[in-house]
């Protein structure tokens, strides 16, 4: 019976070695930086310009077009080495990760809501592009975006949070789908019946 655990723990122990030795073989590979979506050569110099495209990715079928106006591992790298901080490939890729997951998450969660609001954006229209940008506290410069939409007599808002790294644009986080009925003091037009002679 002793021989019995020892052998189950032997295994045990064989296991989690095997296990940390490739999560630390995972880990070196890791430092080997590429993308995880295909990068497009996107160099928007104006929010409006990276607001314009992000409506045209909308409408397109699949979401690398969109997932395209985030910021690639090479344009963090280069980031951080403007601002002199130390490379390092595992906290690059982190950054990375973080935006890439986050604006991934974001849209999946816009496009769902769509799809139950019945709302098409291949099909809808783009009625104004409002910008409002400023810096944080470090100099950094970003900005909130808004597109004001409809689609028929539906409207609607696509927002999203934007920031410049090496004096280009780049969608960063917050992105979302909103409709005026989602405004908790939102009041919907009464209808007017009109009267029968």
């Amino acid at each position: 019976m002793y021989l019995i655990y020892n052998v189950k723990a032997l295994k045990l122990i064989i296991l989690c070695l095997f296990l940390l030795t490739a999560s630390g073989l995972y880990a070196q590979s890791d430092t080997i930086l590429s993308d995880t979506i295909q990068p497009k050569k996107w160099e928007f110099k104006t929010t409006r310009e990276l607001a314009d495209t992000a409506w045209w990715a909308l409408k397109q079928k699949t979401n690398d077009d969109f997932m395209s106006l985030i910021p690639t591992l090479a344009v963090i790298k280069e980031t951080f080495d403007s601002l002199e901080i130390k490379n390092n490939p595992q906290v690059i890729r982190l950054k990375y990760n973080y935006i890439s997951h986050h604006v991934s998450k974001q849209l999946k969660f816009l496009q769902k809501k769509a799809k139950v609001k019945k709302v098409k954006f291949k099909t809808s229209e783009l009625d104004d592009v409002m910008i409002k940008e400023g810096k944080d506290d470090k100099g950094n410069a970003f900005a909130y975006v808004t597109l004001k939409s409809h689609k028929s007599s539906k409207e609607f808002t696509v927002k999203f949070v934007a920031m410049q790294l090496n004096k280009n644009w780049y969608i960063m986080d917050e992105l979302k789908l909103e409709f005026p009925e989602d405004d908790p003091y939102y009041k919907p037009p009464v209808k007017i019946k009109k009267k029968q002679k």
